[in-house]
């Protein structure tokens, strides 16, 4: 025989390999969301049996084919290399010489050179790995890396190829591994056949099916009366290249932008540098299945509404500049339930923050507007204020810190429709989303403060007063980088971070970090059993009080006033809510940006609208001209509008989807001093309405109503 240490010739070892595989990412009530890797490999175990190894007579059908004697010869099947030259010599059926291992050796070798000294490489190879492993994991190896065709890498990914999400390797019936087994001699067409897929050539294929099931017979794994009543498989599925090839769910999907949070949390927890150790390029070829906090019906209720893409959504009808996104997170958990940004994941995310690879560019904040004097009112509580406190709404025409710079703030000129007279309290100017009361608190207490509620609250990033992106959690000195403007939302923030800062007022002051990944698993080597990989995955750690919680429910109290326009379930489930709406930077006179945050103690939800690329006024309809002469155009699109209409929408969907109970928010109860204020007689209008029928056509900074700060530096938000 052939002496395996005749040549210096060496071949990488089965466990030496890192094969890539496919890495697969599913949602926490168990829907696949995305596939991810360059090979479509499902790896399957060969050795000892049970429910999640590969069954004997499926190896069988397997071999039945290509090595009928690979359990009796060493690595070289000299009675094979003879019958396969009398049969091409007499024109029987078409065989060749090599072993399954002398298959393997060639691939993992790479050696694909036709003659002579290729074959002689291969046998010492052969020889070699028989010397070292047991005849079922050569198989192994073996079945993990050929091509069956259709894209499949390995016999794991080709039952579902051929078969279906519902088949897999271990639960094949003989027929349908037979027919895996007809595959290998010629997947796929070549010049001068069209191969063994029964979907290219459905006769040679009953043909080749018939032949591995003769071999099985003849070699005693199957008996002759069995064979008999099998049926050639009809199950098997038409296969799209365009569809079924590579990765899904990435680029493709509503969750698209879920799995650059899947890496980002992988990295943090170091999983990706050891999966980089142990030879893995990237973790998505790692073979690990991931499982997310999504919740379908959570993430299905949002996308009906506010994916453009989807027929009937509240924005498919809206002009083409119109982009929405929207973020849902469990208040008590901090799971990210529902996630919007976008339908690439490779593209722009608008709910959270996206690196330009061309300019390096970070985009993805949004101006909250008056949305985001939740924290600016929790601040204020925060330092001695209470929401009966009387504060002045007086227009502002002053100069700014005792500078040059002019401050010229005010509210749409609407003064006559004040109920509270010459004397308003903090809650109604929050309820009526005046601006002047709000920059006047980040101005007393310092606009600081305002920043370190919003931080504590789950606001991790804004982009400040320079345009440039300010890390609130990893820079101390960050919240020097806004002005008193900050008290009515003038400076971008994420949406995931502003449902993050709604949940923690919906926990009661309680902050759970917004997080995605909840479980990694791998297949067992040994086993071939998904495992649990320890250490990597969700750990909840709640951080009560991180904003007091009387301050929290004191300012629930305020929103669930402000919400009855968008109230759910026809107002038999409490929620809290705030508007926001923020000017065109290049149109005072039009908006830009509208938003709708609120919550119930179950979820905590952020939906913003505004434009896809450039600011422009976003309206219902495009606007038509005749003659050079504008003759029509939508209306302004304002917190209370569109946002507000997804928000109601998608909210009732999913906590009806969910069974939640409807439960009881809290009450203002008047904490704090009331007789800390300013308050004087009011001269202004509400900016942003709560009940649409009876809003008025047009809306501007802050909540909605035309507050104008005087254009300056900081004005116009950054578009980075």
């Amino acid at each position: 025989g052939v002496q395996s240490c005749a040549l210096p010739i060496s071949v990488k070892r089965p466990d030496e390999l890192t094969l890539d595989l496919r890495t697969e990412v599913w949602s926490a009530d168990k829907q696949q969301i995305a596939r991810m890797g360059k090979k479509n490999r499902i790896p399957v175990v060969t050795v000892g049996e049970g429910k999640d190894t590969l069954p004997k007579m499926v190896k069988y059908a397997l071999l039945a084919g290509e090595d009928t004697n690979f359990y009796e010869h060493d690595g070289i099947d000299l009675w094979g290399i003879g019958r396969a030259a009398w049969n091409n010599l007499t024109g029987g059926e078409t065989q060749g010489a090599s072993t399954i291992t002398q298959q393997y050796a060639r691939h993992a070798a790479n050696d694909m050179e036709v003659s002579y000294g290729r074959k002689l490489r291969e046998a010492v190879m052969a020889r070699k790995l028989e010397d070292q492993y047991e005849k079922d994991e050569i198989l192994g190896f073996y079945l993990n890396t050929v091509y069956f065709g259709r894209g499949a890498d390995g016999v794991g990914a080709a039952a579902k190829a051929y078969f279906g999400d519902k088949v897999s390797a271990e639960t094949m019936t003989v027929e349908q591994a037979a027919l895996l087994g007809a595959v290998l001699k010629q997947p796929e067409p070549d010049g001068s056949s069209k191969g063994f897929d029964p979907q290219n050539d459905p006769e040679a294929a009953k043909d080749r099916w018939a032949y591995v099931l003769k071999q099985m017979v003849e070699k005693g794994w199957l008996a002759q009366a069995d064979r008999d009543k099998m049926k050639f498989p009809e199950e098997i599925i038409q296969w799209d290249p365009a569809q079924n090839t590579g990765e899904t769910g990435y680029t493709d999907a509503g969750t698209g932008h879920v799995i650059n949070y899947v890496r980002q949390e992988l990295e943090e927890q170091g999983y990706i540098k050891q999966l980089n150790a142990e030879g893995f390029k990237s973790w998505r070829d790692s073979g690990i299945k991931v499982t997310v906090s999504i919740d379908m019906r959570v993430q299905a209720a949002l996308e009906k509404y506010i994916d453009r893409t989807v027929a009937g959504s509240l924005v498919s009808t809206m002009p083409e500049n119109i982009m929405a996104a929207g973020v849902v997170v469990d208040p008590v958990t901090g799971r990210v339930l529902g996630y919007f940004g976008g339908r690439n994941g490779t593209g722009p995310d608008f709910a959270g923050t996206y690196k330009d690879p061309g300019t390096g560019a970070i985009t993805g904040g949004h101006p909250p507007a008056s949305s985001f004097k939740i924290y600016t009112l929790a601040a204020a509580l925060n330092n001695g204020y209470s929401v009966k406190s009387m504060v002045d709404p007086t227009t502002l025409k002053s100069a700014k810190n005792g500078g040059t710079d002019p401050i010229d703030l005010a509210n749409a000129n609407r003064e006559g429709e004040l109920a509270c007279g010459r004397f308003c309290t903090l809650e109604e100017m929050t309820i009526k989303s005046y601006n002047v009361p709000f920059y006047n608190i980040a101005r007393t207490i310092g606009a600081n403060k305002v920043i370190e509620m919003a931080q504590k609250a789950g606001v991790t990033k804004m982009w400040g007063v320079d345009g440039k992106l300010h890390d609130l959690n990893g820079n101390p000195n960050a919240k020097n980088a806004f002005d008193p403007y900050v008290g009515f939302g003038k400076y971008p923030i994420t949406v995931l971070d502003h449902a993050s800062g709604a949940a923690t007022f919906a926990a009661h002051g309680t902050y759970n970090k917004p997080h995605f990944v909840l479980k990694v698993e791998r297949k067992n080597k040994k086993t071939g059993k998904l495992e649990i990989v320890p250490g990597v995955g969700e750990t909840l750690k709640p951080e009560p009080g991180r904003v007091r919680r009387e301050i929290a429910d004191e300012v629930t109290g305020v929103l669930k006033q402000i919400s009855k326009g968008h109230a759910l379930d026809n107002g038999a489930r409490q929620t809290a809510g705030k508007t926001g709406t923020w000017e065109n930077g290049n149109d005072k006179n039009e908006n830009a940006h509208a938003w709708f945050i609120g919550y119930t103690e179950q979820l905590a939800a952020a939906v913003w609208v505004g434009n896809v690329k450039e600011e422009l006024p976003i309206r219902t309809k495009p606007p038509i001209t005749k003659n050079g002469k504008l003759t029509q155009q939508g209306d302004k699109i304002g917190g209370s509008g569109l946002p507000g209409e997804i928000f109601e929408q998608f909210m009732n969907m999913a906590h009806k989807s969910m069974g939640v109970k409807a439960t009881r928010l809290p009450d203002v109860k008047g904490i704090g001093d009331a007789n800390k204020g300013d308050g004087k007689s009011p001269t202004q209008g509400p900016p942003d309405c709560m009940f649409p029928p009876l809003c008025p056509p047009t809306q501007g900074p802050g909540g909605g109503g035309g507050g104008r700060p005087r254009p300056s530096a900081s004005t116009k938000p950054p578009n980075d």
